[in-house]
């Protein structure tokens, strides 16, 4: 019995698991939906754009220059004005070097030439007496030397150059008093008060800058400055603005020339712009302040502006169908920055374009426009 009661197990068991096997429910079959992403969209339409090229720069003066001194001596004199940072006004004695010298070298010009115009006359007088005397005593035609005309023509040299060193001590005398070619500031200064001063162009006594105007080189790429234009009679205008301040102090310039050459080792040209009055007046900028320029460029008819975060990679956006499904657009990208892009074709009027970011994209996804 013992051996028969094991068997006895296993069989009804095997009999359970059967039943168990037979009478399961059939299980039902489920298909996956398909996720529906919801997007943003922008419906375009063409439209005349003006075209904008962003760059930034360094605001130099236009006139900035070593100032020298053109004769030697001592310094007796400086300004008050004569110091880094000060201003000045064209015309203002900034130095005076020691006179003594060219005062004495003045007076000793002054003699020769009323020596040579003593000179001058005898000689006048003298050819006039010749003259004479030949027409009542001499014979035939007169040599020069005996009207006396080289001796003449000398006495006349004689003069001319001495009244070239007048004119040149005067000068010399005049240049003690170094005096400020334009309205500017002091850069900075390298000599001051009793020190001696040589007549060298090794040697400046100063840096001295132009208040009048300063000048802006803009970076841009060969592309950009295809949409810039220079006409005279219609300046471009330029934005400039100091980047990351909350700060509305803007200045207006101008675009006045662009350069010639791209820089090899960036493949950059630059645009020139000119502040007028820019370190005077209302609202003045300092020099070396970094700022950023916004260059207004030609206008573009029948094209579409579009926010630069709607396009994908280069040159693709994402269109909404009919049938709210997502399709891939190539267009043709006439202007890309930071915040816009310009497309000139491609695209058509009344076209849905998807501007919500979408993690994994899928040719004819189906999507929901969010309101």
């Amino acid at each position: 019995m013992k051996k028969i009661l094991p068997i006895l197990v296993l069989i009804v068991a095997a009999g359970a698991c059967a039943l168990l096997y037979y009478i399961q429910p059939e299980p039902d079959i489920v298909s996956p939906e398909r996720p529906v992403t919801s997007i943003e969209i922008i419906t375009v339409q063409p439209e005349s754009i003006q075209l904008e090229v962003r760059s930034q720069g360094t605001v130099l003066p236009q006139t900035e220059i070593d100032l020298y001194s053109e004769v030697s001596g001592q310094i007796i004199e400086v300004s008050k004005n004569f110091r880094s940072g000060a201003a000045f006004k064209q015309g203002d004695a900034l130095l005076k070097i020691d006179p003594i010298d060219y005062q004495a070298a003045l007076a000793t010009r002054e003699a020769e030439v009323a020596n040579a115009q003593l000179n001058l006359a005898r000689e006048e007088a003298l050819s006039e007496q010749a003259a004479t005397d030949w027409q009542a005593l001499g014979q035939g035609e007169a040599s020069p030397l005996s009207l006396r005309l080289p001796q003449l023509a000398q006495a006349k040299a004689a003069l001319k150059s001495a009244q070239a060193l007048l004119e040149q001590a005067q000068q010399n005398l005049a240049k003690t008093s170094i005096r400020a070619p334009f309205d500017g500031r002091i850069l900075s200064k390298n000599v001051d008060l009793g020190q001696y001063l040589s007549a060298a162009p090794t040697s400046p006594i100063a840096r001295i800058y132009a208040t009048h105007a300063a000048e802006v080189r803009l970076p841009i790429t060969d592309r950009e400055a295809d949409f810039l234009r220079i006409d005279s009679d219609h300046p471009t205008s330029i934005a400039l603005s100091i980047p990351n301040q909350d700060s509305l102090q803007t200045w207006s310039a101008q675009l006045d020339r662009l350069e010639a050459t791209i820089d090899p080792s960036s493949r950059l040209l630059y645009a020139v712009a000119i502040l007028e009055n820019a370190f005077t007046g209302e609202n003045p900028i300092r020099r070396g302040r970094f700022v950023e320029a916004r260059i207004q460029g030609g206008i573009t008819e029948n094209a579409y502006s579009l926010p630069r975060y709607a396009l994908r990679d280069s040159d693709t956006l994402y269109v909404l169908t009919s049938d709210n499904t997502l399709v891939t657009r190539t267009v043709k990208v006439l202007k890309s920055d930071q915040d816009q892009v310009v497309i000139t074709d491609g695209l058509q009027a009344g076209d849905q374009i998807a501007i919500s970011p979408i993690a994994y994209f899928v040719e004819n996804m189906p999507v929901t426009v969010i309101p």
